[in-house]
């Protein structure tokens, strides 16, 4: 999901909660302004309930793909990070067979809290150590967004 499209998505579920927040609101206290002719506590209750999912769909939204927040952006930054301290660890061994730098990714990539994983399609792909899709995050909130952003990506 592009960072403009998250934006919009995010305006529009928060501005919507607030109008059914505001309704639910109105309507529990009696006023009928928004439900009119209504006046069943179920009918109120789905307003409400309507307006709190939108509310935190909106939030939700913004914290799995807002640029202000790690997750996968960050586990992206965490794999070149670890590939730049590799490859300047062991300058004599880049482009070679020997594996050192791939290890040294991986090892940095676990210090950072990350798990090797090829569960991913686009790690099944290209399971280098420099590919960033290969790992988890170790604690399960993060593994969580992580998965979600994934599944939106």
């Amino acid at each position: 999901m592009t960072p403009e499209l998250t934006a919009l998505i995010m305006a529009a579920l928060f501005l919507l909660g607030a109008v059914m927040v505001v309704a639910g609101g109105l309507g529990f206290m009696r006023s009928n302004l928004v439900l009119m002719e209504t006046r069943s506590r179920l009918a109120q209750g789905v307003v409400f309930a309507a307006a709190a999912f939108m509310f935190v769909a909106g939030i939700g939204v913004h914290f799995t793909g807002s640029s202000n927040t790690a997750f996968l952006k960050g586990q992206m930054q965490s794999a070149s990070q670890c590939e730049l301290e590799g490859e300047a660890a062991h300058p004599d061994a880049r482009g070679g067979k020997t594996g050192v730098i791939g290890r040294h990714i991986v090892s940095c990539m676990s210090a950072s809290g990350f798990q090797w994983s090829q569960d991913e399609a686009r790690c099944r792909e290209a399971p280098v150590a420099s590919n960033a899709y290969c790992y988890q995050p170790a604690a399960w909130f993060d593994r969580a967004i992580v998965t979600a952003q994934l599944a939106f990506d």
